[in-house]
């Protein structure tokens, strides 16, 4: 369930501006996933631990459906 710092606007689009700035470095613009960050993380100082958390989570379940194709 979501909290309320999570459900805010501020943390959603400080949310968004830091899916952009993966989506930008998987396209290897560095400069610019940099700077959309560092506006994510100007918006909402933690969204930085959160990317992190999602980021192993889906790493996670990567390594679960890659795990079930090899076999």
């Amino acid at each position: 369930m979501a909290t309320r710092h999570e459900d805010s606007p501020e943390h959603k689009k400080a949310h968004d501006l830091a899916e952009q700035a993966l989506d930008k470095a998987a396209d290897g613009d560095a400069r610019k996933a940099r700077d959309l960050i560092e506006e994510a993380k100007s918006i909402d100082p933690k969204i930085g631990e959160e990317m992190a958390r999602e980021a192993a989570e889906d790493q996670k379940k990567a390594d679960k459906y890659v795990d079930k194709t090899d076999k």
